[in-house]
């Protein structure tokens, strides 16, 4: 059974340890305030769209696509 404590910060207190929190953990918690938020009450437009953003993968591309056909498929197009 999980043991539930709460901690005296004031806002200020609570910035300094989100910000030292990894971006992928600042993510989830994104996204798990405003699913909380989104069960109390219907999220507004900008509300959704950070949890749309919150979602995704911020992952790099290492080269761009090939326009070609047969970089894709491996074939010659028949």
């Amino acid at each position: 059974m999980a043991t539930t404590f709460y901690l005296n910060l004031d806002y200020d207190q609570l910035i300094e340890l989100v910000v030292q929190l990894s971006e992928e953990q600042q993510q989830e918690l994104i996204v798990r305030l405003l699913t909380q938020r989104g069960d109390q009450r219907s999220l507004t437009a900008d509300e959704k769209i950070q949890l749309l953003q919150a979602a995704q993968l911020h992952n790099p591309v290492n080269e761009p696509p090939s326009l070609r056909r047969e970089d894709w498929y491996g074939d010659d197009g028949r």
